[in-house]
C-alpha cells in the first residue's frame, strides 16, 4: 500500500508475483482502491 509516497506492506504473507497480481485484481474489483504488486525488501537492523 502506498501511503504518501511510501510502500506500507500490509500482510506479512508472501506472495508469487502472480499470485499478487491476482489479489490486487479481485481487491481492485470489489473496492476502489489501486493496488501494485512489487518487491519489499525488508530492513533487518
Amino acid at each position: 500500500m502506498l501511503i504518501q509516497g511510501s510502500a506500507v506492506p500490509v500482510t506479512e504473507d508472501i506472495y508469487t508475483q502472480l499470485e499478487c497480481s491476482k489479489r490486487a485484481e479481485y481487491l481492485m474489483s470489489v473496492r476502489n482502491v489501486e493496488v501494485i504488486c512489487g518487491e519489499v525488501m525488508r530492513d533487518e537492523s
